[in-house]
């Protein structure tokens, strides 16, 4: 059995976990913002000397599979570091985007509303290349088209034919032209439209990226395919995967991690909560799945299709505090890997979440990332007294505790939101936080949002990578055929297309074919209440399975297993997407026999712990040191090698036979 890697790369920290399927060894280093690979490429040489190898390329000789999952595209976005984009849009639509009401938020966020234009029908050929010289002109270096009901004709295709006829290649070679058609076969004009800008958005910086990560590693030997996490909880190889597939992957895979182990405890209902150094994910599980979404945001770009439901705050331990008109502000500005937070000591002028907890006792200056990263608690406190304290007229302890406050006010307040949403109380649902500061202020976040039960985890603050892990590679094909349900031989004729493009994937990254396992989900609405959505999945097949039955069939089944009527003229397929997955060794942690409550053996020390003006006595634990059983009850702070465990007053944690932490109010 060989080594899985899987590595996810956030705005501040790269972290990977590497296992044989039963070892499992972790890395965190800082990222490197000018160059992600940079950073990718040290997590790799960090896990493969900790797994017992001398060098790099000895290590990927007994790996089976690589897989990354990373924020370049995120990023971008963010920060709003994109190329200048040129959109064609049906006339009528400028405005709009075909947006349903309201100013369209990707206006003056991924394009400037002087560089849209309109088409009509038929194209005015002349009238067409003017506005392209004239956007060209301008400095546009990205061109997309897409046009209302595309999807249903070839009007995209016919001016792009137009488009390229007259400018030849070496003009227009720089400057990329898109079709949202090709992007995405989504049936909604806008979701589409908006797709299509954000993969023209973030494609350089992504590609650059991505395809010299694979280069990195077929200069040191490994010639499989480096695999990019999706949005979607899939992976796909560099030459398959589109830039906008990538937008939040590595949180994605977070929830992934959550379900996981929500199935383990038997945790029904559970609020995920991954804080990292720059933002803090919080997705929402019910009946043991992730709650999904048909109308997401992603970083603030609107879409009509299903995906999950993830919320997104901009607040890490690299986020800025600052004093505005009066009032603690916090963010959006993050410091991020450099210069960081101002304890870094490495430039950084601006209060940050970080300092505020080293400042409060939270955090340990002499054991910070186990000792190899140094800080300074007295570049901290210099920078909150004279950013934060100073303009506040307050006492510095009281300024950090400020900080503490707001940032977990601000999370709780997400937090009860999502679960209003259920029509469920707070303590209905127990609250998983991970992350690199997850547990740090995760009890403070369920005092406030109303939740009894925390959980932390021996991996906390790269559960995210763990999600990977546990995952199946998996690929994910869509199509938009609007036809009516009764037609089975047609939509069985575009479920085996998406199959064979599956098949011909799965075997080109080198799975095993007899061992993939695949769905469809169906998306249907009816022509006498077009607004009523309907969805539901076939069941799962393997290869073998339709040997023994037709395509047709098997969908013939799904409506049946759905209580849908297969024959009827109203139900039209909207949305057909195939679902391909191949099992992959996986990482497998194993249960150890419970000990006593007793946790005196991981006892470090005393230290105070200020919270404005209160101050607490608090025990000093090693968090490697806790065996299943031992209970620690707050206040108390347990000391990882990457990570911290905060235990308040009026909480108590037990570890549990996997080495994680279930915390509950005492």
């Amino acid at each position: 059995m060989g080594f899985t890697v899987d590595i996810d790369t956030g705005g501040t920290f790269t972290d990977g976990l590497f296992t044989n399927g039963a070892d499992i060894k972790r890395v965190k280093v800082d990222s490197t913002p000018h160059d992600l690979t940079v950073s990718w490429l040290k997590c790799m040489e960090g896990g493969a000397e900790k797994c017992g190898f001398s060098n790099l390329p000895d290590f990927l000789e007994e790996v089976d599979i690589v897989r990354w999952s990373n924020t370049v595209a995120s990023n971008v976005i963010a920060e709003r570091k994109g190329p200048k984009m040129g959109l064609f849009v049906t006339e009528g639509y400028k405005q709009t985007l075909y947006a349903t009401s309201g100013v369209n938020p990707v206006l003056g966020h991924l394009i400037e509303d002087g560089n849209i234009d309109t088409v009509s029908q038929p194209v005015n050929t002349q009238e067409l290349l003017i506005k392209l010289k004239e956007l060209l002109e301008g400095g546009v270096r990205r061109v997309c088209i897409s046009l209302k009901d595309a999807l249903k004709n070839d009007d995209e295709s016919t001016i792009k034919n137009i488009i390229e006829e007259q400018y030849p290649d070496h003009y227009l070679g720089h400057v990329p032209l898109l079709l949202g058609g090709d992007i995405c076969k989504h049936p909604d004009d806008m979701t589409r439209t908006h797709k299509a800008l954000l993969n023209s958005y973030v494609h350089g910086p992504l590609a650059q990226s991505m395809y010299k990560a694979e280069d990195e590693l077929r200069n040191r030997g490994y010639l499989k395919p480096l695999l990019l996490g999706h949005t979607d909880g899939g992976v796909a190889r560099v030459s398959k995967t589109k830039p906008v597939d990538t937008i939040e992957s590595g949180p994605i895979f977070g929830i992934h991690a959550g379900d996981y182990w929500a199935n383990v405890y038997d945790f029904s209902q559970v609020i995920t909560l991954d804080v990292g150094g720059t933002t803090s994910k919080i997705a929402l599980m019910e009946n043991f799945r992730p709650a999904m979404t048909r109308n997401p945001d992603l970083l603030g770009v609107p879409l009509k299709q299903s995906m999950l439901n993830l919320k997104s705050i901009a607040l890490g331990g690299g986020t800025v505090a600052k004093v505005v008109d009066g009032k603690l502000k916090l963010g959006p500005e993050s410091m991020g890997a450099f210069p960081g937070p101002a304890c870094y000591d490495l430039g950084g002028t601006e209060a940050t979440l970080t300092d505020a907890c080293l400042v409060s006792g939270y955090l340990n200056a002499d054991y910070f990332f186990g000792g190899k990263k140094e800080i300074r608690q007295e570049q901290a406190k210099k920078i909150i007294q004279e950013n934060v304290a100073n303009p506040l007229g307050i006492s510095l302890e009281n300024a950090a505790s400020e900080i503490i406050n707001l940032a977990t006010a601000m999370i709780a307040e997400e937090v009860n939101g999502l679960v209003t949403q259920t029509g469920k109380a707070a303590s209905d649902f127990v609250l998983f936080a991970f992350g690199g500061n997850g547990a740090v202020l995760g009890c403070e976040v369920a005092d406030k949002s109303g939740i009894e039960k925390s959980h932390v985890f021996t991996l906390g603050s790269v559960l995210s990578t763990f999600g990977s892990s546990v995952a199946d590679v998996s690929h994910t094909y869509e199509y938009s055929p609007f036809t009516p349900v009764k037609e089975h031989d047609s939509l069985a004729q575009i479920a085996e297309e998406m199959l064979q493009e599956a098949k011909r994937d799965m075997e080109g990254e080198g799975f095993d074919l007899t061992s993939m396992r695949s769905e469809l989900d169906f998306t249907l609405y009816n022509k006498q209440d077009a607004e009523n959505v309907i969805q539901f999945s076939s069941q799962t097949w393997q290869e073998s399975d339709l040997a023994e039955k037709s395509m047709s069939g098997l969908i013939r089944e799904s409506f049946v297993s759905a209580d849908r009527d297969s024959g009827s003229d109203d139900l039209v397929v909207e949305v057909l997407r195939l679902r391909a997955k191949s099992p992959v060794t996986k990482v497998n942690p194993e249960k150890t026999s419970l000990n006593g409550e007793n946790s005196e053996a991981a006892l470090k020390g005393k230290r105070n712990i200020c919270r404005g003006t209160e101050k607490a006595v608090s025990k000093i634990y090693e968090w490697g040191k806790l065996q299943a059983g031992n209970v620690v009850a707050g206040p108390a702070v347990l000391e990882g090698i990457d990570t911290t465990y905060v235990v308040p007053h009026n909480w108590r944690l037990t570890i549990d036979s996997y080495g994680n932490g279930a915390m509950e109010r005492s």
